[in-house]
């Protein structure tokens, strides 16, 4: 009886815990972010992501990606939706794009009345090889929380590609959003 006790608990803490694990995702969820503003219907509020482009005088570039949440008639805040990170809180998330490969890529999905944002960025290497060679490509998922008090993108899984990638976009396309 206590085998049976444990392994039921065992299985009870394995899916709370999983319950923001991040699956196979399929393309058609993937929310296509224009240049501009993109607007997020999500159960009872709005969300506007503004993609932005940042030139450079260098081979690099940027593009950012600012969310907020809509107010819900005219003249009310604007409540910007920052990225958690460990000690701090980012403002936007943001690609990194050299001459030569796209080093961090950003996409955002819809599932269900939930919002997520993940990044792709390439790691291990050090320029100049990081921008010249293919790498593995660790993804980033974080779930708008829907909190309109404190709004936040929070971290809910990190993985990795299985295959060296040249650009982190083709690692979201390939791999992360299934077919």
């Amino acid at each position: 009886m206590k085998i049976v006790a444990g392994f039921c608990l065992a299985l009870c803490l394995s899916r709370a815990y999983g319950a923001d694990a991040v699956g196979h995702i399929p393309v058609s969820a993937e929310l296509r972010l224009v240049d501009g503003q993109t607007d997020v219907s999500l159960a009872g509020m709005t969300v506007r992501v503004v993609k932005g482009h940042v030139g450079t005088l260098t081979a690099h570039s940027y593009d950012t990606f600012t969310s907020y949440v809509l107010p819900r008639g005219p003249g009310g805040a604007w409540l910007q939706i920052l990225i958690d990170q460990p000690d701090s809180s980012d403002l936007q998330l943001r690609t990194v794009e050299s001459a030569d490969s796209t080093v961090q890529a950003i996409a955002m999905y819809r599932s269900g009345d939930v919002l997520y944002a993940v990044q792709a960025t390439k790691g291990g290497a050090e320029a100049p090889d990081l921008y010249l060679k293919p790498e593995t490509i660790t993804f980033k998922v974080y779930r708008f929380n829907g909190n309109l008090d404190v709004a936040r993108f929070k971290l809910v899984q990190t993985s990795r590609s299985k295959t060296a990638y040249m650009d982190a976009s083709d690692a979201l396309a390939k791999e992360f959003f299934s077919r």
